[in-house]
């Protein structure tokens, strides 16, 4: 594991507890709702959630879906969703990597990447190993805040020296190429907040 993953392992262990009534909530549970309702969820997908955090979007997934799975690089996180969707039998998490899913090609047919995306060193890979877990017609979504604005630039450099674990934000345009350049089709982005955030939807063949 390299140093900027080990570092954002022990900066969202630490954060874990805490996570969904933080102050950073308040700007990420929209993107990930808004996200979620982009994914179009039917009672037979088989639901992917890649940077789960602590399970918020999976449990709401897990209402719909006919299966969840969630994955996050923190032991903590992991253990916190796993006692937080005690109630969902039909949802599983395990610690993982996104750039090496543990998962067979073709095993979901809806992928969520929302808020976590800025934390990825090889964020092709990602987007990749993400586009591979797709059964034909699967979609994927990420979510994440983007760097449009100045002021989210200006961000961007005081997070990248300040935050472990914290890669880089993209331009809304450049989230778009990574899923376009992943193989996948029918590509679509919103954006939020006057572009603070962009929302990007593709499908697979």
């Amino acid at each position: 594991m390299n140093d900027q993953k080990a570092g954002a392992r022990r900066w969202f262990d630490r954060r874990a507890a805490s996570y969904e009534s933080g102050v950073t909530s308040r700007w990420r549970d929209p993107v990930q709702r808004e996200s979620l309702e982009a994914l179009q969820l039917g009672a037979d997908d088989r639901f992917l959630d890649v940077g789960c955090g602590t399970g918020a979007a999976s449990r709401s997934a897990a209402s719909v879906a006919a299966s969840v799975v969630g994955i996050d690089l923190s032991p903590k996180m992991i253990r916190q969703a796993q006692r937080l969707a005690g109630g969902f039998a039909n949802v599983h998490f395990e610690i993982a990597d996104s750039e090496h899913l543990p998962f067979e090609d073709g095993a979901f047919t809806a992928v969520l990447c929302s808020n976590s995306f800025h934390h990825y060193p090889d964020p092709a890979r990602a987007v990749r190993e993400m586009a591979r877990m797709l059964a034909p017609e699967g979609r994927l979504v990420i979510g994440d805040a983007c760097s449009d604005r100045t002021a989210a630039r200006v961000a961007d450099v005081f997070l990248r020296r300040f935050e472990p674990g914290h890669v880089r934000l993209y331009r809304s345009d450049e989230l778009g190429s990574f899923v376009r350049n992943a193989g996948l089709s029918r590509v679509e982005l919103k954006r939020l907040s006057d572009g603070g955030f962009a929302i990007v939807r593709g499908v697979t063949a």
